[in-house]
């Protein structure tokens, strides 16, 4: 194998850098690895950042000054787009079949309590009042308030 820079040379090793073969001339050894020339002041300035503690600058003069331009209906508010109503109903007339938590995402438990008859009417129950309380929830976490 041939130098990457001399042609003409025999390579006597490869740069653990970028994996290239070199000769004598192009070689140099740092801490017992073999650099190519181009790349040995990388291997000089990484020698020197580890053996060297860190130098943080925290720069806070500007004052915070961000702004949310969010405008994503009701989703990270806390506020499911949901409607509560919509619930409601289909919690009271069909709650035993677990149509409600379908209808907010909540798939697994609207299978559990589609073959549970929801927890034998005391599951649909329970969700109902919630519901009516405003304090049930739908897949992501968001309380269902509206109307």
């Amino acid at each position: 194998m041939n130098c990457t820079k001399h042609e003409e040379r025999e390579a006597t090793g490869t740069c653990v850098f970028c994996g290239k073969f070199f000769c004598d001339e192009c070689l140099v050894e740092i801490n017992g690895k073999n650099y190519c020339k181009e790349h040995a002041s990388n291997a000089v300035t990484e020698q020197a950042a580890t053996n060297q503690q860190p130098n943080i600058v925290i720069n806070n003069a500007n004052s915070n000054v961000n702004t949310n331009t969010n405008n994503n209906n009701g989703f990270g508010t806390g506020i499911s787009p949901k409607s509560r109503t919509v619930t409601a109903l289909l919690c009271f007339f069909l709650g035993f079949l677990g149509i409600h938590r379908f209808y907010v995402g909540k798939t697994g438990t609207g299978i559990l309590f589609l073959v549970t008859c929801g927890f034998f009417g005391i599951g649909a129950l329970i969700d109902f009042i919630f519901i009516l309380l405003g304090s049930f929830r739908d897949k992501y976490g968001m309380v269902i308030k509206n109307w």
